[in-house]
């Protein structure tokens, strides 16, 4: 079956549906929130795939992806890349299939968080933010408050419950009349995503450095997630982590801005770079040469945001919003380890020596890894010796390798006249004076014609 995350492939058939809840999508808050995040090609290719919903498909109703390429005025790249954007952040789910009649895939189109839900998600605030910048980003969350009070009077609800007003008999809430049960029976149960990976971070520390601080402590649980999100992108370490929070807190009222602190980091960090981990010694793996324990020394102990950016210093570069949403997918998504990141950030930019981490390729490389249960960063540069050792030894076996330039592009080797292959002397020969007759006489038969 054809790979969908290797390239969008014309010749699959696919079909578009939508999430139960799609009712909630919100086409305002996909232009103001998802687009600066995403990009104008996945924006478009989510209205293309929205233009493609049918009611109560079936499979017999599947179409060429070659309709979607001549809708989208794009290749097959692009295409695959906004794909896996809108993937990313939410907004569709896909599914692959196979039949007799050959591969396709169903795109669920899934429904946009409300304003407020974006914001206070941390994946999708901070690259927001890093998109559109501070102006615009408060402009934007003032805009999603538009319709609130702008004062905060002292009030208190005074809702009626369901019960207060509608009477439901008892043995139907417990036991759902037939009806009912059928109906919930049509609906496909969809699993939860999953939450991100447990950190290491090291918080009664943290609490103890800000035991005396004027701060509001029960706001740290309220955003952990968000400050273990930025922990594990830049490798923040904790006294540093102090500092960023109490530069984030409200004095007016001692609380926590968690906007604040996504400004604060995103400013501290993507402007230096500067790196909070320490080089940690190697461990000595089976199968690493002294070469890879020094490589494994450099990838361990740096964020995947730092390490990357040292990379890119040493060609003239640096990192993209693009490439920090790539990092952050594999910490939160793929649960990648930070040094199995850098081994990876290493291998496509300096081993292959690419200018950028594309998102096709890197997550062809993490589902491999993933695949093969690649841990640590020893066994992700195994994996990558076995690869390279099983991929020479294929060649060897087959027909004759090419040679690959420094890209990893195979190179061309054309077939040399036999007149180069004469000595020197055979090529300065002056030619006798029968060959030169006999080439005037040829030349001379040339113009009668």
């Amino acid at each position: 079956m054809a790979k969908q995350e290797d390239q969008f492939a014309p010749q699959a058939a696919f079909l578009v549906t939508t999430a139960g809840d799609f009712v909630n999508f919100n086409a305002t808050t996909l232009a103001r929130f998802y687009q600066p995040v995403v990009g104008p090609t996945a924006f478009s290719l989510f209205y293309a795939l929205h233009s493609q919903l049918l009611e109560r498909p079936t499979l017999a109703d599947r179409r060429l992806q070659a309709v979607l390429i001549r809708q989208m005025n794009a290749g097959a790249e692009q295409i695959t890349h906004a794909l896996h954007r809108l993937e990313a952040v939410g907004l569709v789910r896909t599914f692959a299939g196979n039949d007799e009649q050959g591969d396709f895939y169903v795109y669920q189109l899934q429904p946009t968080l409300s304003p407020a839900a974006f914001i206070e998600d941390d994946l999708l605030s901070v690259l927001l933010l890093e998109a559109v910048g501070s102006a615009a980003f408060a402009h934007l969350a003032k805009w999603a408050r538009r319709y609130e009070l702008t004062s905060r009077p002292q009030l208190r609800e005074v809702s009626h419950r369901f019960l207060d007003e509608f009477h439901v008999a008892a043995e139907s809430v417990i036991t759902a009349p037939a009806p009912i049960k059928e109906a919930r029976q049509q609906f496909s149960v969809e699993t939860a995503r999953p939450s991100l990976a447990a950190s290491d971070f090291d918080w009664p520390t943290l609490f103890q450095l800000l035991a005396n601080q004027p701060l509001v402590k029960k706001d740290l649980d309220a955003h952990r997630q968000l400050i273990e999100v930025e922990h594990q992108l830049y490798g923040i370490d904790v006294p540093t982590m102090k500092d960023l929070i109490l530069k984030a807190v409200n004095l007016a009222d001692n609380h926590f801005d968690a906007a604040k602190f996504k400004r604060v980091v995103a400013a501290a960090y993507r402007q230096t770079g500067s790196s909070t981990g320490t080089n940690q010694p190697g461990k000595k793996d089976q199968g690493l040469t002294a070469k890879d324990q020094q490589l494994l020394k450099s990838v361990t102990g740096y964020a995947p945001a730092d390490f990357l950016q040292g990379l890119k210093e040493q060609t003239g570069g640096f990192v993209t919003a693009s490439e920090r949403h790539i990092l952050t997918h594999l910490l939160a998504d793929v649960k990648l380890s930070p040094e199995v990141i850098n081994v990876l950030s290493w291998y496509v930019i300096a081993e292959l020596d690419n200018d950028l981490l594309k998102a096709n390729f890197v997550d062809a490389i993490a589902n491999s890894w993933v695949k093969a249960g690649v841990h640590d960063g020893a066994s992700a540069l195994l994996q990558l010796k076995n690869f390279n050792q099983q991929r020479a030894a294929g060649q060897s076996k087959g027909r004759p390798r090419q040679r690959k330039n420094y890209r990893g592009r195979p190179q061309i080797e054309e077939q040399m006249p036999e007149w180069t292959k004469a000595s020197q002397a055979e090529r300065t020969k002056k030619a006798s004076q029968a060959e030169v007759q006999e080439v005037q006489a040829l030349l001379a038969k040339r113009k009668q014609k």
